[in-house]
């Protein structure tokens, strides 16, 4: 299993680059680091939009249970355990399983890096750098040395091939 932490600014194309690398692969999964947040968030009334206030809302929550327990990343790597564990019952080559996480804070990224052996890369887009961002997590994008940088300042072909390019690097040539 590669596990792929994922990170860029909101709208930056995380989402749809990882849906390009799911069309190329048999077993690619996409999750995140708040997703447990976004269940607890629903939990206390969050309405599920997006607005600033509600950025900084589950950023802080976010805090809350990593520092409490570490909850977002125990739960990122038991569903990414599982998924690699239902490719195998599959008889599936568990190498070419591939997992991207979302994550934003540097200090967990570099948690994934060093406790499961992730691979980092970051999605840019340069029409929204500049816009403020209303939470730490959001503003500290930056604040880590990718292995991968894909510039995502084209059209959605030109995204579909830099993932496709991706997988080749990280795959070497075991993609369809």
């Amino acid at each position: 299993m590669q596990i792929v932490v994922i990170n860029g600014m909101p709208r930056a194309g995380k989402d749809q680059f990882v849906h390009f690398c799911q069309e190329h692969m048999t077993w690619c999964k996409n999750i995140s680091t708040v997703d447990f947040v976004k269940q607890a968030a629903n939990f206390c009334g969050w309405d599920g939009t997006k607005t600033p206030e509600n950025r900084a809302f589950l950023s802080d929550l976010k805090d809350l249970l990593t520092k409490w327990n570490d909850v977002p990343f125990k739960k990122v790597k038991h569903e990414a355990e599982r998924y690699n564990s239902e490719a195998m019952a599959y008889d599936f080559d568990t190498d070419e399983v591939l997992v991207f996480v979302h994550c934003r804070e540097p200090e967990e990224i570099a948690k994934f890096v060093r406790e499961m052996n992730a691979i980092t890369l970051l999605i840019r887009r340069e029409a929204i750098e500049t816009n403020e961002q209303s939470n730490h997590a959001d503003a500290e994008v930056f604040n880590y040395d990718y292995d991968y940088i894909v510039e995502n300042n084209g059209t959605l072909e030109d995204l579909e091939e830099s993932a496709v390019t991706f997988l080749r690097e990280i795959y070497q040539g075991k993609t369809s």
